[in-house]
């Protein structure tokens, strides 16, 4: 069965999961829509237009749970990643207030 709705080509980037998860959804409604429309004399028909709804189904779940997966990573490593800057601006905040406290009591002592 020919497809009736095709993606257009992304021109200068792949298309994002959810840009495929969309169009994954427009088709599986189209094949919906379609199978509503065909005869019920046509069993093979709506057979194979079921099967490729399940299948359709199927890939849109594996894509939302990768992307699931790697908003988890993202989210991990961003968590981290703020987690050494606190450690970095402690860190910075405690040597700069020890050198300022070095350099007033340096003056003191030597301003007597």
């Amino acid at each position: 069965m020919p497809d009736t709705q095709t993606a257009a080509p992304a021109a200068s980037h792949s298309p994002s999961v959810e840009d495929q998860i969309r169009v994954l959804q427009d088709r599986c409604l189209t094949l919906e829509t379609q199978l509503s429309n065909v005869d019920s004399s046509q069993s093979d028909l709506r057979t194979e237009m079921r099967h490729e709804i399940a299948s359709l189904r199927s890939e849109i779940e594996a894509l939302a749970k990768s992307m699931e997966s790697s908003n988890r990573q993202i989210n991990s490593k961003l968590d981290r990643l703020f987690g050494a800057r606190a450690v970095v601006t402690a860190a910075i905040t405690l040597l700069t207030s020890i050198l300022g406290s070095g350099v007033v009591h340096l003056a003191v002592s030597i301003g007597k």
